[in-house]
């Protein structure tokens, strides 16, 4: 069962692939086991495939299915429901009729097969879904069974023939059963409404039991007729036409619905009078508005009855009358429930009718027409019947409806006013407009608000009434323009500058900038060098809206010319420079900042301040760190700001607020930024704010930094995390700090132990660092006395050419001698900050790993050696990939912060927060046919150029030994393959099968594709190595196989199979662990050689000519010759071209499946 299972994650990229990789002509039990090992799919297609081939398996495959569910508690059945929902659902397809017979009879014979009830209900369920009339009677049969009846009910309800029908009528006349059974049957009949069970029903009513007499009265509701009327009345006058627990209200009124939909409209309208007029006795508000709409609903029936015999439209008078008589009513809930359904069938003479009402009518009537009116003009069909409706001939309704707007009640006036709004006629518009000269700033208001919302053109209407409202009418005029951008009007917003009160002079400044045009650029500048300072930042603003139509670039131009014109105002354009965003601009505003005296450069200051991007932030610190006292701050603030933007890493952030710290000046500027290091969540961060833990002014902000970057980030631990939280205990000094202090106790409790991440650099000296010898290898051949010798002079050199100057490690020397640690590593994490001089020259560094170049570091800038590409690239890899994946540098002479993780022969790299290489393998510099040095020094690169080092920390990571021979398996000449430090041995897809603690691991949530396969061809041979299944997993060996093509028939596959799986318990021998697929099966008791799933297993391949033997755990499982098997053809009747292959190549051949491989050997035989 080679192919038997593919993950949702290989699915996504490997669509295609899988139909090829499905063999054709497969049983009915192998295609279901691989629909099965395939779910749940995640594309669509895909998924439509699959179900596709599980219909074509037709009963045999549904039974298989069926019979692999588990009782209750015996496993998942998720797999299984979710292939079987899918077939149901897919043969209901139009043009399925056969396949969905052939599902159901499937269906039906597995009902009778199985034993367990939830089995069986999941069967009905399906059997809802498709079944038709040859199901309905062992559906029926299932009708007493109290664990049954319910889904058999509602599927014999789904299926609706009338054969359904009279089954469910039968089962209840039949009384038998439980109360159970009989309800889930009724609820059953009044779903598929089946009305011939109307007299039995009836028949039950007045049942003792409520829930009986609630599921009966339902069925009523939905399955009755007229018969049952005074019946459902008498129930609802018993439960007092409330909503009680037997529902006898809401079905009376859910049956007189019933009735007039059969047509019996005069019965029905006698009924909902009636109904209206007890509930009104009764004082029940829900159900009179219920009896209401039943009324409306007959009428209008019966109009259309009674007009369509004429061939004439429907006669709403009678339903008409109805809402003009309820709006009579003293409930404002009835009137507007009157409304409401009105709105379904409203015609001319209605609006007509309810508009002649509004002249005499109380406020709360008025309010509530208005408003509906409204709303009904708001429909698209019934818009222009509104706009255009008259009264009379002389009287259009516009007139009354503008009447009201004159209404002395607000409550009226404000409903009239939206209403006027929504008919959107622009003849309302000056009328509108008149509310903003009222003295009322309550109406004033509601006529901005209604003036804003206006469809239509009011820029004029507001212009005039705002040269002769009150100053509360005025403002809100120049805001009404304003807002509509009424650049038509501008010469108002100027006026009222010239001649309004001071209030409205300053909101008339304020709209100017919505009001202007390219047009209006000179006379803004000539206002704005006329200012006085109140009115600079809005003429500044209204300069910066005229400007907008211009590119940025046309921009910078014009306001760079002005400023020529304008002499000593010229630095009132600063602020205009800084809203274009453009570099030119900020170049003026940089040299106004350094040329400029007084006004000029407290202008060009305040227009670097409102900068918008990191492109100020450079200036902002030099102006913080040697400016003028009064604007340091700002200028740091506006840093910290800046460089705290959360689009930026936490890294980078980190690295900016470090600069920041170094020349702040106050308390609160160092508290500020450590709020900020804080939210950069960066490991480097918690030990920055564990520096400041010891300053009393800051200290509770560096304690709340550490312990929230901690308890956010569990996997930040070791010796110095848990030194600096038991420090925060000490310190914290809050209302919270009881709180605070046992989250982190408990937080250290659940640390794991280990001494974490370890400092290589002590900020003073050079202590556990030493001087180069050679590389490795050179090494290695030394002796001792030799070896130490030249460490001495290299030691020497050291010390001459690297420095510790204020806590940085600094190389200044000219040579290219590395700094190495004096401790070996296997595998770890690091961090180190780095920095290159721009001085150069030719700036270039690196980190050696292991001895090894390296993780490359230079200026990008130097694109005749392609640094283009950027820092952090495996430089010398030749085979596997050098360039980091995107340039993450931060500019030549600024801090640049690396994460490195190096385990066997795999580095990932994190420039600055970004990942640029993910998990790739190092190759070895030194001798590129040996895999990478197990244990080595790391090395801080020397190039000939100034650099700077610091924060360098080491994480060791628990490793095991590597895998080594036996001392039998040397002598008999056996070659490790893999030891569990690196798979230099192995090419093809080294991104899914990655090194993962020893082992070689398939990690198919990578979606890369492809096989992992020996560098060399392998002939005749014994293969040992060990593997580790997870549930249902599926892979395989490939041998004598050539890299290309299917492995299984260009060469040989001995299968790896989870074969206890119940997903494969109908797979054939051939597709067993240890068979030759498709040629050899495994023994028949091959089974009990297998630990459980999720240990390891040893196993060993032994393939001499036609000779294939297969060992497990010690078991042989397989011992066989392929050209015996094959004398009189493959068994499993496929081509295989490779089978006879005298040598190739061992692969792993991942079908999607996690799958583990360790301790891999080889013994080439003769």
């Amino acid at each position: 069962m080679r192919k038997a299972y593919i993950s949702i994650a290989a699915l996504l990229l490997c669509g295609s692939m899988l139909m090829a990789q499905t063999p054709a002509n497969r049983t009915a039990k192998t295609t279901a086991a691989d629909v099965l090992a395939q779910m749940p799919a995640a594309q669509q297609a895909e998924y439509n495939k699959l179900i596709s081939d599980l219909s074509s398996t037709g009963e045999e495959g549904v039974l298989m299915l069926v019979n692999m569910i588990n009782a209750p508690g015996k496993g998942s059945n998720a797999n299984v429901d979710y292939a079987l929902s899918g077939l149901t659902h897919y043969v209901m397809a139009k043009g399925e009729e056969s396949a969905r017979l052939t599902t159901a009879n499937a269906y039906l014979k597995a009902l009778e097969m199985v034993n367990e009830r939830e089995t069986k209900a999941f069967i009905i369920r399906q059997l809802q879904i498709l079944g038709q009339d040859e199901c309905v009677d062992a559906l029926a049969s299932c009708l007493n069974d109290e664990s049954l009846s319910g889904p058999a009910a509602r599927a014999l309800a789904a299926i609706g023939s009338e054969k359904s029908g009279q089954a469910l009528v039968a089962a209840l006349k039949s009384r038998s059963g439980s109360p159970k059974t009989q309800k889930d049957v009724i609820r059953a009949i009044a779903d598929a409404q089946v009305k011939e069970a109307e007299p039995v029903l009836k028949a039950l009513l007045g049942a003792s039991d409520p829930n009986m007499q609630k599921a009966v009265l339902y069925a009523l509701s939905r399955a009755g007729s007229r018969e049952s009327l005074d019946a459902l009345a008498d129930a609802a006058a018993n439960a007092g036409y409330t909503m009680e627990k037997t529902g006898a209200n809401e079905a009376y009124i859910t049956l007189i619905k019933r009735v007039i939909e059969q047509g019996n409209y005069t019965d029905a309208l006698k009924a909902a009078k009636k109904l209206q007029k007890d509930a009104a006795k009764a004082g029940q508000e829900q159900t009179r508005e219920a009896a209401l709409q039943a009324m409306i609903s007959a009428e209008l029936a019966i109009g259309q009855q009674k007009e369509q015999a004429k061939g004439k439209d429907a006669d709403k008078t009678g339903a008409s009358k109805i809402v003009v008589a309820a709006m009579k009513d003293p409930s404002k809930n009835y009137r507007n429930a009157a409304l409401d359904y009105a709105s379904c069938f409203a015609d001319k003479d209605l609006y007509i009718e309810l508009v002649k009402m509004l002249p005499k009518a109380k406020p709360e009537l008025k309010v509530d027409i208005l408003n509906w009116i409204g709303r009904e003009a708001k429909k698209p069909a019934k818009h222009d019947i509104i706009r255009d409706l008259e009264i009379r001939f002389d009287l259009p309704a516009r007139q009354v409806l503008l009447e009201q707007l004159r209404d002395a009640d607000f409550n009226v006036k404000q409903a009239a006013t939206w209403t006027l709004v929504k008919i959107g006629d622009k003849a309302y518009i000056p009328s509108l407009a008149e509310l903003l000269k009222n003295d009322d700033k309550q109406i004033v208001l509601l006529g901005q608000d209604a003036l804003a919302a206006f469809p239509g053109d009011i820029d004029g209407a507001v212009a005039k009434a705002v040269s002769s409202a009150a100053n509360a009418g005025k403002i809100a005029g120049l805001e009404l323009l304003a807002m509509r951008k009424a650049t038509a009007n501008i010469n108002t917003v100027l006026e009222q500058i010239q001649s309004g009160s001071p209030e409205v002079k300053a909101a008339a400044y304020v709209a100017l900038k919505d009001v202007v045009g390219e047009r209006d650029i000179t006379n803004m500048c000539g206002m704005l060098e006329t200012a006085d300072a109140l009115a600079v930042p809005p003429m500044q603003r209204a300069v910066i809206s005229a400007l907008s139509s211009l590119s940025p670039a046309g921009q910078v131009e014009t306001v760079t010319r002005r400023m020529l014109q304008a002499g000593d105002k010229g630095y009132l354009y600063y602020f205009v420079l800084a809203s274009t965003g453009e570099q030119s601009a900020l170049d003026l505003i940089i040299e106004g900042c350094e040329k400029g005296n007084g006004a000029v450069k407290d202008a060009a200051v305040g227009a670097l301040l409102i900068w918008k991007d990191l492109r100020a932030a450079e200036y902002l610190y030099e102006i913080a760190k040697s400016g003028d006292s009064q604007i340091r701050t700002a200028a740091l603030n506006r840093f910290v700001e800046l460089v705290s933007s959360p689009e930026r890493t936490g890294e980078n952030r980190l690295l900016s607020l470090r600069k920041a710290m170094e020349i702040a000046q106050t308390d609160a500027q160092k508290i500020a930024i450590l709020r900020q290091v804080e939210k950069t969540g960066t490991f480097l961060g918690l030990l920055y704010a564990g520096e400041f833990l010891d300053q009393k002014p800051v200290q509770q902000a560096a304690a709340n930094a550490v312990m929230n970057i901690a308890l956010g980030n569990k996997e930040y631990m070791g010796t110095n995390v848990r030194a600096l939280l038991n420090k925060v205990m000490e310190v914290l000094d809050n209302p919270d700090a009881g709180y605070q202090k046992e989250a982190i106790k408990k937080h250290l409790a659940e640390m794991p132990q280990g001494e974490g991440f370890v400092s290589l650099f002590n900020g003073k000296d050079l202590t556990g660092w030493k001087g180069l010898v050679e590389n490795p290898i050179a090494r290695a051949k030394m002796k001792p006395a030799q070896l130490a010798k030249a460490q001495e002079k290299a030691d020497e050199n050291m010390r001459r050419d690297w420095k510790v100057e204020d806590g940085l490690l600094v190389f200044e020397g000219s040579g290219y001698d590395n700094l190495c640690t004096e401790k070996q590593y296997g595998d770890f994490e690091m961090y180190v900050d780095w920095m290159l001089d721009p001085a150069g020259p030719e700036a270039d560094a690196g980190i050696y790993l292991r001895g090894t170049p390296q993780v490359q570091i230079w200026d990008t800038s130097r694109v005749n050696v392609g640094a283009q590409v950027g820092s952090g690239g495996l430089y010398n890899n030749q085979v596997n990939e050098s360039k980091p994946s995107k340039v993450a540098d931060n500019k030549l002479g600024e801090w640049n912060s690396f994460y490195i993780k190096m385990v066997g022969d795999r580095v990932t790299v994190v420039l600055n927060g970004e990942k640029v290489v993910d998990d790739v393998i190092l190759e070895n510099y030194w001798d590129r046919k040996l895999p990478i040095f197990p244990v080595e020094q790391i090395e801080l690169q020397a190039h000939g150029s100034k650099v700077y080092y610091r924060n360098i920390y080491v994480k060791e990571l628990e490793r095991k030994e590597p895998f080594k021979l036996s001392a039998e398996e040397e002598k008999e000449g056996f070659k490790i393959l893999f030891d569990g430090t690196n798979m230099h041995e192995w090419t093809g897809n080294t991104v899914d099968y990655t090194l993962e603690d020893g082992t070689i691991s398939m990690i198919p949530s990578k979606s890369y594709g492809g096989n992992l396969y020996t560098k060399n061809e392998y002939g005749n041979f014994i293969y040992r190595f060990e593997f580790q299944l997870t549930p249902g997993a599926n892979n395989g060996v490939g041998i004598r196989t050539p890299m290309e093509g299917d492995a299984a028939y260009v060469g040989m596959e001995i299968q790896i199979l989870d074969c206890e799986h119940p997903i494969y318990k109908d797979i054939t021998p051939l597709q067993h662990h240890g068979s030759v697929y498709g040629i050899i099966p495994a023994k028949a008791d091959h089974h009990s050689a297998f630990k459980p799933v999720g240990e390891w297993n040893y196993e060993e391949i032994v393939a001499d000519g036609d000779n294939i033997r297969v060992t497990v755990n010690g078991v042989v499982i397989l011992d066989g010759n392929i050209r015996e098997a094959t004398k009189n053809g493959t068994p499993d009747h496929k081509e295989h071209p490779g089978l006879f292959n005298k040598k190739g190549h061992i692969g792993f051949l991942g079908h999607g499946s996690p799958v583990k491989f360790r301790n891999i050997r080889i013994k080439e035989l003769k």
